[in-house]
């Protein structure tokens, strides 16, 4: 279940069904402006009704009459939702980063945003954690926390980027992902900004994504394409054309963009935040001047390139489908288990 079923949180959903084919699926999810499944391969959809309230009855009742081994809630809403209505049925939760994570809100609310995920922690099963970041943080609230390792739609693929060191080819650089606060369009309008203070020579910007027009125009203005909503295959072809894949969201669970980049190759340049504290440090950036600075050395020659994108390659070598499988199958076994014991 997903509150929100788009951008990221609907990739790692649909990959986690590809990972467990074994198991019957069915996904409910809200529409939030990217176009709901008509065919959906491997799960079940239905619609998530409009309205706080009528939500956590639609839950309820969905509980009631399917009986569904686990119920597993995708991002904060979801997880009040499921916690609250889903009665006996054991719950299994993955944030997709914490909402007391957000640096957007003020300090008190996110210590009530802490204070209800505490209480809400009584009615969890299991967390399945994103990164060994939300692993921790959960940690402080559940017992039962197991790492579920995200892995991109090109997991196991052949698709290697090729492109990147081309004679005569303006170098682009590529942003991704819904735009809104958590993904900072601020922060990479000003990346760019510093980039070009630098003088390096011709480079495209792109947003692989779209979002409210005032941030659209905002990034424009800085001299970012925005590409609007894509169907999947032209995500891969627009991502897999870029020269370096840059990362600027304020806050994470674990980027699916992320792990979709490095998969095709790209090398990567990342705003360093808590979900990334792993990843190669030379190639993450506190703020817009030092990312800008990064980008810079990366594209300055093929040797660089492939020394960073052979970086987070490494980095991420465990985000594999075998692990995700396991952990999650481990994971609904203990929560079903669990509910037949105190049953």
């Amino acid at each position: 279940m997903a509150e929100c079923f788009a951008a990221g949180v609907r990739t790692a959903m649909l990959e986690y069904i590809r990972s467990t084919p074994m198991i019957e699926h069915i996904v409910v999810g809200a529409y939030r402006g990217e176009p709901l499944p008509e065919n959906p391969d491997g799960y079940r959809f239905i619609a998530m009704v409009d309205g706080q309230l009528a939500r956590i009855r639609q839950v309820r009742e969905l509980c009631r009459t399917i009986e569904p081994t686990v119920v597993h809630a995708h991002s904060s809403f979801a997880g009040l939702y499921v916690r609250v209505a889903s009665g006996r049925v054991p719950v299994v939760y993955t944030p997709h980063c914490f909402g007391f994570e957000r640096t957007d809100l003020p300090h008190s609310a996110r210590g009530a945003l802490w204070a209800i995920e505490r209480v809400l922690a009584l009615r969890t099963a299991e967390v399945a954690a994103c990164s060994p970041r939300e692993a921790q943080l959960a940690r402080r609230m559940v017992r039962n926390v197991t790492s579920v390792p995200n892995v991109g739609r090109f997991e196991g693929l052949d698709l290697k980027h090729s492109t990147r060191g081309s004679a005569g080819r303006v170098p682009k650089v590529t942003f991704m992902g819904r735009i809104s606060a958590q993904k900072d369009p601020k922060f990479a309008a000003e990346t760019v900004r510093e980039f070009r203070e630098l003088h390096v020579g011709q480079v495209d910007f792109e947003w692989i994504g779209d979002g409210p027009q005032e941030a659209c125009a905002a990034l424009k203005r800085a001299g970012i394409r925005v590409t609007g909503w894509l169907s999947g295959e032209q995500v891969t072809e627009e991502l897999s054309g870029s020269s370096v894949y840059v990362h600027a969201a304020a806050w994470e669970g674990f980027p699916m963009a992320v792990l979709e980049a490095s998969q095709l190759g790209l090398p990567i340049v990342a705003r360093a935040i808590p979900a990334l504290n792993q990843m190669p440090r030379d190639y993450l950036g506190g703020d817009p001047e030092t990312v800008a600075a990064i980008i810079a050395r990366a594209i300055a020659s093929t040797g660089e390139l492939n020394r960073c994108a052979a970086r987070w390659s490494d980095a991420l070598a465990a985000n594999t489908r075998d692990n995700q499988r396991d952990a999650l199958l481990a994971v609904y076994a203990r929560a079903a288990g669990r509910n037949a014991q105190e049953a």
